[in-house]
């Protein structure tokens, strides 16, 4: 296992005609305000697959970056965001620490940093928890990794975000993919084969770099 800091999902559900607004704003004053606040990395991902069509993904030493000046600041100092948020349909805020990396590199080679990302969220007892992760650990991650993927990710959910409550469930694998996976990877297929009725409120999410700019040219569906 690891204490390798927070996650922190950000999820929105916009109409077509308000994604290009988001990302000028996104790339143009959300992310250098969040860098400023304390984050190690500010990402986002735009679905191919799941509930809402907007991912917003950060890595951040610990919790206490929420309660930093910096932070709860930044809607006082932003003109444009609160006007863009109220066109959401729909939203979730989770917090995450993490709790199994694969492979685990030291410094900024374990930051996050993928032009592509899954992941799968669900609801597992205990001591099932503990199975999954030795599961992930010991099977699932090296699967994915012969795959491809860059980088392996469990996480549970922590602390609630002071102002946004989740209605997310409590663990999320996230897997790192420098392009598309394929649909061999499907660690969601493979939780529920391995842990049956053990496993709930499972769902699923895959999508490309929006910013910053990804590494690859040939990112969309």
């Amino acid at each position: 296992m690891t204490n390798a800091g927070i996650l922190y999902t950000a999820e929105l559900d916009l109409a077509e005609a308000d994604v290009e607004s988001f990302n000028r704003w996104y790339a143009g004053r959300h992310a250098a305000d969040l860098y400023q606040a304390g984050f190690q990395v500010c990402t986002c991902y735009r679905a191919i697959e799941g509930d809402m069509n907007i991912l917003d993904l950060y890595e951040a030493e610990s919790w206490d970056i929420f309660t930093r000046p910096e932070y709860r600041g930044m809607g006082a100092r932003d003109p444009y965001g609160a006007e863009l948020m109220t066109r959401r349909r729909n939203k979730a805020h989770t917090v995450y620490a993490q709790r199994l990396v694969r492979p685990l590199a030291s410094g900024e080679g374990a930051l996050l940093n993928a032009d592509w990302v899954s992941l799968v969220r669900f609801n597992v007892s205990e001591p099932t928890e503990s199975e999954v992760a030795d599961f992930v650990a010991t099977q699932e991650a090296t699967h994915l990794l012969g795959l491809g993927a860059k980088r392996v990710r469990l996480a549970h959910r922590t602390t609630d975000h002071p102002t946004n409550p989740t209605f997310r469930p409590r663990c999320m694998l996230l897997v790192e993919w420098p392009e598309r996976p394929s649909t061999q990877a499907a660690p969601a297929r493979h939780l529920q084969e391995r842990f049956q009725g053990a496993l709930s409120q499972v769902d699923s999410f895959i999508g490309y770099r929006l910013y910053p700019w990804p590494d690859r040219k040939e990112t969309g569906p």
